[in-house]
């Protein structure tokens, strides 16, 4: 019995796994992106701006992620409008070792006013134009693109 767990867990210890990632957009009325500047102390890509959001912890239906991390993120409440057009993979590369398969949702705030919280430090809004020439955390820029927001 003792032999077959420690092989289960050695089993388990080489597993990789695929982790559920939820940005959200939110616009304002100028058709501005909220973005957030990753601190500079996170793992992933430091001091970087994208799109709020998370993971999914386990047990936890994606639009509650969405509403936890951007909460978290951000103090702010929020409606969620709609889900994305396509859902987004993200595959292992040498900035980030994670495969996140990544759900959108446009979201829009319904109590309070963004605030760098967590591991943000900085909140802005963005013009389409500006985040053109910008490089951003994760695939967050393909994701705008794919949703048609920037070109």
């Amino acid at each position: 019995m003792k032999e077959s767990l420690i092989k289960l867990f050695l089993k388990f210890a080489k597993q990789k796994f695929v982790y559920a990632g939820v940005p959200v957009i939110i616009q304002n009325s100028k058709n501005e992106i909220l973005l957030g500047k990753r601190s500079k102390d996170t793992l992933a890509y430091p001091s970087l701006w994208g799109l709020p959001g998370g993971m999914a912890d386990y047990g936890e239906k994606l639009i509650g992620t969405a509403k936890r991390e951007i909460k978290e993120e951000l103090g702010v409440n929020i409606k969620i409008i709609k889900q994305g057009k396509k859902i987004y993979e993200v595959l292992p590369n040498k900035e980030s070792p994670f495969h996140n398969v990544d759900i959108l949702f446009y979201a829009k705030i319904i109590k309070g006013t963004p605030k760098p919280r967590d591991e943000t430090s900085e909140v802005r809004w963005f013009k389409p134009s500006e985040i053109k020439k910008m490089k951003l955390a994760y695939e967050h820029k393909n994701i705008l693109k794919g949703e048609g927001l920037i070109k």
